[in-house]
């Protein structure tokens, strides 16, 4: 039975490119019953050449000349702000730094760490702490706008330097930073062909140029505008296959990795200037022709307009690339992307040097049937694998910190904050019972943090006055002049909107807007949601609010008459006009009520009067009832995504029992994160909060983020309505939301 699996297995991975088996190889060899199996099939999977790639390990590969790198294995942790880290396996060098693989102990999510050493023949010691400080303030950079962005850079998690021995530094990244690199790549593929050359070079230049024209805060707050690479070559560019497309991750950018060479000195700049643009450009070319011609590169005089190697249109980008003749990495892409046998973002099969094993004829039904079920395995355990990559990125993260009275150095005093009135933070505040009876997000914080009083301050002008029939398009306005003005420390908004460049935000959780229908259980059979099997698009969705469509039978469902109803949040009304209806909710069309009174009503209506009503709420407000049935949604030409599943993770449908399970559903925070490798909810959005990028102003935004952020603060939240950043958090307090609304008759 072993050898049968062990032929499969064998077949399964000699089906996929060198550089997606190593991680396929690294990943199931985590697996304790299928180690044995990988390890017999090592030598004919990875061939012993000195240039294959394979996966190293802690017993393969030598320490360095001090002794020092292997000692990070024998360490129980290391301690960072965020989090204990503790190294499993030596990946190899890389760099200034060697790699490891490892874990965050109290999550278990795998992260790699690249240990630095400043050693004592090349700094002194207080040169080596000099570095240190300065690989902290800068080992890790964020958008300044406060934007949740994957521009293809490997974005450190945290850097953290190792005070007790004065010479050790460690970057904690996504697990993607394992990822091979383009020169292990050419190792074993020897070229790529012209299409995946312009495909790798366009994300390159695509990143350079957001890079080098975007503002950046690093972790000591210091604000930068642009930023080099200044590092660019074969061994930081990194390949990565998704769903049979490729990406290319840049990872070990100058700004931190100059920390460690002797030969530069500290306080380099890293923002761009013309000659650093073209140094960056330079190095492309110089991919360019290593990607095309192999590692045993020719000199450039030997690239003839009439090779047969390289193709005329682009050898003449490279050149230009090389001896500086395009200004920016922006119009080299435009140029590239004008060629036009360029080939669409589709992963063409690398060639390889591993010979496959020959297709047998002979399958035996046993054979057959493993392979089935091995193949059915490997369906399952590549979302998760892509999904544990899309859940290391910072946005994503859940500090490893438990409770909110662990959170240190938090501000001493009173301080105010500011939402929309009648807006979805604002109901959170008015949340009771939250995780232990008579607490509020209020009372919890206050318990936790005793010496810290945060106060709601309503915005001095309201726009959303209750009595109007309209509302403002820009209702967040005087909630942001609040902040900018210090009138208030920070606010906590939804992001719809481009935030004014003075300002910084942070996601706390996420929200959305759900449909509603009723799901009356006496006439089940017969309701919407089976008649709609579950789902509208969002053109549907917008024909109904706007009065094109007045009866369900016209997008198959049943001969009732349309009756709308919006809450009265005017979040929800801004979001829905901006994201759904291009235009504004007509008052004597849709009527606004709470949103308890809608769900009432929605149910009323169909078992009262025969008509058909739909409602639009905030996912936060409803998601713990059983009256109404959320429709899912989709995008013209892409699935419907429902945002609730059950504790299985199994979306709901109008075959569940809403009310028999209720407290055992709720939102997938997967399909409301834009890193996740689920599609996402067509109308989510993040919670964040808003603070003044001023190092002069009180820093109590930032920390009530970190508060947020806690586990303990996420179950808070997620008790309160919201979705929190991760699915990591335990599964068996679903049932226990007792201060969601409820509407269960």
């Amino acid at each position: 039975m072993k050898k049968v699996a062990e032929v499969l297995l064998g077949a399964f991975l000699r089906r996929y490119p060198l550089p997606t088996r190593v991680s396929l190889f690294g990943f199931l060899g985590q697996y304790a019953w299928l180690k044995d199996i990988l390890e017999e099939l090592r030598p004919e999977l990875f061939p012993p050449r000195p240039d294959a790639l394979e996966p190293a390990t802690a017993e393969a590969v030598s320490p360095a000349p001090d002794g020092r790198v292997l000692g990070i294995l024998e360490r129980s942790h290391i301690r960072g702000r965020m989090g204990y880290y503790k190294a499993e396996i030596y990946l190899g060098q890389r760099g200034n730094g060697h790699m490891f693989s490892a874990i965050e102990t109290t999550s278990k999510r795998p992260v790699i760490i690249k240990e630095f050493i400043l050693s004592e023949s090349e700094f002194t010691k207080a040169e080596a702490l000099h570095r240190q400080s300065n690989f902290q303030r800068l080992g890790g950079i964020q958008l300044a706008d406060g934007r949740l962005q994957d521009f293809r850079v490997i974005q450190p998690l945290e850097a953290i330097a190792d005070t007790e021995s004065q010479s050790l530094c460690f970057l904690v990244t996504p697990d993607r930073d394992r990822s091979p690199t383009l020169r292990q790549l050419l190792q074993t593929a020897r070229v790529l062909s012209v299409e995946q050359v312009q495909e790798v070079l366009s994300q390159i230049l695509q990143t350079l140029d957001f890079l080098h024209n975007q503002k950046f805060n690093f972790p000591s707050g210091a604000l930068q505008s642009g930023l080099v690479h200044g590092n660019l070559s074969l061994d930081s560019v990194l390949w990565t296959e998704q769903s049979a497309q490729l990406f290319v991750y840049l990872t070990d950018l100058l700004v931190w990795e100059q920390c460690f060479e002797p030969s530069v000195q500290l306080g380099r700049s890293t923002q761009p200037t013309a000659e650093m643009v073209q140094q960056d450009l330079r190095a492309v070319g110089d991919i360019g022709f290593f990607l095309l011609q192999g590692l045993a590169l020719k000199p450039l005089e030997a690239y003839q307009p009439n090779s047969s190697v390289i193709k005329p249109p682009l050898y003449s980008i490279l050149d230009s690339l090389q001896t500086g003749k395009f200004a920016s990495a922006e119009t080299a892409r435009r140029e590239l992307l004008q060629l036009g046998d360029r080939a669409p973002n589709v992963l063409v099969p690398v060639a390889e040097t591993t010979t496959a094993a020959p297709a047998s004829s002979n399958w035996s039904p046993l054979l057959l049937l493993s392979l089935l079920g091995l193949l059915v395995g490997a369906l399952v355990l590549l979302p998760r694998l892509r999904s544990t990559a899309s859940r290391s990125d910072p946005v994503m993260r859940v500090s490893s910190t438990c409770c909110l009275s662990e959170v240190s150095a938090v501000p001493a005093g009173e301080f105010t904050y500011t939402a929309v009135q009648r807006g979805t933070w604002w109901t959170i505040l008015q949340q009771q019972n939250l995780l232990k009876r008579g607490q509020s997000l209020t009372t919890a914080l206050e318990l936790a943090q005793p010496k810290l009083r945060l106060r709601y301050v309503p915005p001095t002008s309201d726009p959303t006055n209750p009595t109007s029939t309209t509302f403002n398009p820009d209702i967040f306005a005087p909630v942001l002049t609040q902040v900018r003005s210090g009138a208030v420390d920070f606010a906590v908004l939804p992001a719809i909107a481009q935030l004014p460049g003075d300002m910084l935000a942070q996601t706390i959780a996420y929200d959305g807007l759900t449909t509603v229908v009723s799901f009356s259980y006496a006439n089940r059979k017969q309701g919407l949601p089976t008649a709609l099997k579950g789902q509208l698009s969002l053109t549907q969705v917008q024909q109904l609010f706007n009065g094109e469509l007045n009866d369900w039978q016209k997008i198959g469902g049943l001969a009732l008459p349309v009756q709308r109803y919006a809450s009265n949040n005017p979040e929800a009304i801004a979001i829905f006009e901006q994201q759904v209806l291009n235009s504004r909710v007509s008052a004597s069309l849709v009527k606004q009520l709470p949103s308890l009174e809608l769900l009432r009503q929605v149910i009323r209506d169909f078992e009262d009067k025969n008509i058909g009503s739909i409602g639009v709420m905030p996912l936060s407000e409803m998601w713990g009832q059983c009256s109404v049935y959320p429709l899912a949604l989709n995008v013209s030409g892409q699935a419907a995504v429902q945002p609730l599943v059950l504790s299985n993770r199994q979306e709901i449908t109008p075959a569940t029992d809403l009310c028999d399970r209720k407290g055992a559903f709720a939102p997938d925070p997967d399909r409301f994160h834009m890193g996740s490798y689920l599609p996402n909810y067509p109308i989510s959005y993040p919670i964040v909060v808003i603070y003044p990028r001023n190092n002069r102003r009180s820093a109590i935004g930032k920390k009530f983020v970190e508060l947020m952020r806690t586990t303990e603060g996420q179950k808070l939240l997620r008790a309160a309505g919201l979705v929190p950043l991760s699915p990591e958090l335990p599964r068996k307090e679903l049932s226990d939301q007792s201060a969601a609304p409820s509407t269960q008759r």
